[in-house]
């Protein structure tokens, strides 16, 4: 049974669709720094064959042998979110047997050997729990021993690039923060060989801010946008930081969204208004790098200033939207992007056809790169 709790048909509002800029040679720029990311490979509810690690297998180890065999190897290779189902208010034994299981996949395809650096970051099913508040209808919450849970999975397996997050009693009352271990739930690290500076962003952290569906909850969808704000400063003033990048579950702008579909954008807390705001005031501001929608779709010219550019890469293996139609046909995959010395930034959809059904076990075809759709970083 399908839970109608986390996403609805979704198309991008100010969308100015693949904005191809001239193609440059490989003289007139060199590539400073490549990552590969990836959301949403988990299966859907009432799905229980790949259980105890609710990962479309055949998906997710075809992708690690794909990006294990890129012709330039990334840096990083970052997960953003959707590992696992998850979703239970159960004290976080859930989660917490998923995400063993899920990393136990990623050891089976000896991705450790590739040397490529696995970041994962949370997303709602790692972090919230639901409740049904009517029949098939289901409200979203960050659940604090799932939290726990993830916190305690990164320690268990180092995980976590950086340990910088808000912390103490002021940056808990700056973000209206629940809980003191946001520490490595969102967190920042630079990359020194390539001036690069990363952004790891938890878009369903624990707040003190009432859900007013569910009376003793909080709301889903928040972020610590006074962090983000005091981070992206440092990293302004740092002369060995040419680009800042952002990595994140949840998008920030979705035409028609479901009620926990993007950053939480309700006043008095616009959160997703200000970070656009942010993002296009800041000109190492180099993408913002997402998913949750099960779809692949690259938005630009996007905030105030019409010059911020988001990507949003779900399309990992979980089932898609129903309402994506590309160019020929639906298909699952991974994004490489790479930073390029000029100012411009390169996206990459690497593509497989989506199988019927989309969870089919056997083996699946190697992802065959798409054009690269470059475009400016915010100050050029």
């Amino acid at each position: 049974m399908k839970r109608n709790h986390c996403f609805r048909p979704l198309l991008l509002a100010c969308v100015a669709l693949s904005a191809w800029m001239p193609p440059l040679t490989a003289d007139a720029r060199e590539l400073l720094a490549s990552f590969a990311y990836i959301g949403c490979n988990r299966v859907g509810f009432g799905v229980t064959d790949p259980a105890p690690s609710t990962a479309n297998v055949a998906q997710l180890q075809q992708t690690l042998a794909d990006i294990q065999t890129l012709p330039v190897k990334p840096d990083y290779f970052f997960f953003v979110g959707d590992l696992v189902l998850g979703m239970q208010p159960d004290n976080g034994q859930t989660a917490a047997a998923e995400l063993n299981a899920w990393k136990t996949l990623v050891d089976q395809s000896h991705f450790a050997d590739s040397h490529i650096e696995l970041v994962p970051l949370p997303g709602n099913h790692e972090a919230d729990a639901s409740q049904e508040v009517s029949p098939g209808n289901y409200v979203e919450y960050p659940d604090s021993a799932n939290l726990s849970a993830w916190v305690a999975w990164l320690a268990a397996n180092h995980l976590a690039k950086a340990s910088n997050g808000p912390s103490g009693p002021k940056a808990l009352q700056r973000d209206l923060l629940a809980e003191d271990n946001n520490q490595t739930q969102t967190y920042s690290f630079d990359d020194l060989k390539s001036g690069v500076h990363y952004v790891v962003l938890n878009t369903d952290s624990l707040s003190t801010v009432a859900n007013p569906l569910l009376a003793d909850k909080t709301v889903a969808s928040w972020a610590p946008l006074h962090w983000v704000e005091r981070d992206f400063a440092k990293a302004s003033k740092n002369r060995k930081i040419k680009r800042i990048v952002v990595l994140a579950h949840k998008p920030l702008v979705l035409n028609n969204p479901g009620p926990h579909d993007i950053v939480y954008n309700t006043a008095p807390h616009t959160l997703g208004d200000a970070l656009l705001k942010l993002f296009g005031d800041t000109p190492k501001f180099a993408g913002y790098f997402c998913a949750h929608a099960h779809e692949w779709l690259y938005t630009d010219k996007i905030g105030p200033k019409h010059n911020v550019t988001q990507v949003i890469a779900g399309n990992g293996g979980s089932e898609l939207e129903g309402d994506w139609n590309p160019e020929g046909g639906p298909y699952f995959g991974f994004t490489v992007v790479n930073l390029y010395d000029d100012e411009t930034v390169g996206v990459v959809s690497y593509t497989r056809p989506a199988p019927d059904p989309y969870n089919a076990p056997a083996p699946q075809p190697a992802a065959k790169p798409a054009p690269e759709i470059v475009f400016p970083v915010v100050g050029r």
